[in-house]
């Protein structure tokens, strides 16, 4: 092992990062974005910057704590080798589970490292990992949340194609089917026909409203209908998609790969949306993408784009990434998009520099 990549600290911070307004879905409210802030050192001088996150300050704490404790394996390895480390890591929680709390322990070490390893290899993490494009098409998932009335939406959906996104994300899942449909209408209508829609209702629905509402959506073209029904219901998954008019998409509460896997065997979606916390970071992330890519289905990742566009750009078979921008204010420099694609630069790792004084402002 070379000396310059041992671990020779790794340090997690708490951060609450405040919204705007509370962001409203069909699960739950949401004030802050509550974040297990992580760093990894070496003797060489890298910094690698991850980090994971929960709606809720204990569950967040949770994460720090087992954060700190695998911690303890992580210093004095090499951080050029994440997998052989998250190896390590898996078996060491093999007892309580590897999913759950640990799963998004294990992601903020793991995706630190990678960041690392693209450092020491001198070049961005996408080259790292296969280098396919360094422009991601990226869909507006920031707005059009449940709290805005439908002038709300028209005026948010316009500003956003104003902005330059190619596609919008909204949320359903009302009381109200008509309501809900209502508000897709005025969605379509705001951004017209050329921009791609995505509506997603939060686990909100059973089979029967799934299949229902996704009728009723038809006449406004979506891209997708994501995550319609309770994730663990992998048998209506699988009759939905292939009974409804327009494409599925799910995966994002799924674990590890064997829960994608069954996904992809079952054919219970059409695009697969893996969670880089909880697939336990980049190397399980990237084996869901390649698996994926065997069945011949489309990956498109979910939330952390600073992290996650670099692995859009690595792999040939990922399309979209989320544009949810919940922790750019503690990026020095934020992520760059034009035209509707996020640009990749040419720092190495994943190319993140922190804002410390808005770091030390939101640290718990």
């Amino acid at each position: 092992m070379a000396a310059g990549a041992t671990v020779t600290e790794v340090t997690t911070t708490f951060l609450s990062i405040p919204l705007e307004r509370p962001l409203v879905t069909a699960a739950f409210p949401i004030p802050a974005i509550d974040t297990a802030l992580v760093r990894v050192r070496t003797a060489d001088g890298h910094q690698g910057t991850a980090w994971s996150f929960a709606f809720g300050r204990g569950r967040v704490a949770s994460v720090v704590r087992l954060i700190e404790d695998l911690a303890e394996l992580v210093v004095g390895q090499d951080a050029a080798c994440p997998t052989a480390l998250w190896q390590q890591m898996s078996k060491a929680v093999g007892f309580i589970g590897q999913r759950g709390v640990a799963s998004l322990a294990m992601s903020a070490l793991d995706t630190a490292c990678w960041d690392i390893a693209g450092q020491a290899a001198g070049v961005p993490t996408y080259k790292l990992l296969g280098g396919n494009r360094d422009r991601i098409e990226t869909y507006a998932s920031q707005g059009l949340w449940l709290d805005r009335s439908r002038d709300d939406l028209a005026a948010e959906a316009a500003d956003l194609v104003a902005g330059g996104f190619r596609a919008v994300k909204m949320r359903a899942g009302l009381a109200d089917e008509d309501e809900d449909v209502a508000r897709v209408a005025t969605v379509r209508e705001a951004i017209g026909p050329d921009i791609e829609l995505m509506v997603d209702a939060n686990q909100a629905w059973d089979l029967k409203k799934t299949l229902r509402m996704a009728a009723r959506f038809e006449e406004y073209d979506l891209f997708w209908l994501e995550e319609p029904m309770p994730h663990t219901q992998i048998d209506d998954y699988e009759a939905v998609t292939a009974a409804m008019p327009m494409p599925m998409c799910t995966g994002e509460s799924q674990y590890l790969k064997d829960e994608m896997l069954t996904l992809a065997r079952r054919r219970a979606t059409d695009y697969v949306m893996p969670d880089l916390m909880r697939m336990g970071g980049v190397t399980e992330w990237l084996k869901v993408a390649h698996t994926c890519e065997s069945f011949g289905l489309p990956v498109t990742p979910h939330l952390f784009m600073e992290h996650s566009a670099h692995l859009a750009g690595g792999c040939s078979n990922v399309v979209w990434q989320e544009f949810q921008p919940w922790w750019q204010p503690i990026m020095a420099t934020p992520v760059k998009v034009e035209d509707g694609q996020i640009v990749l630069g040419d720092e190495p790792g994943f190319g993140i520099s922190l804002d410390e004084a808005a770091v030390d402002r939101y640290t718990i």
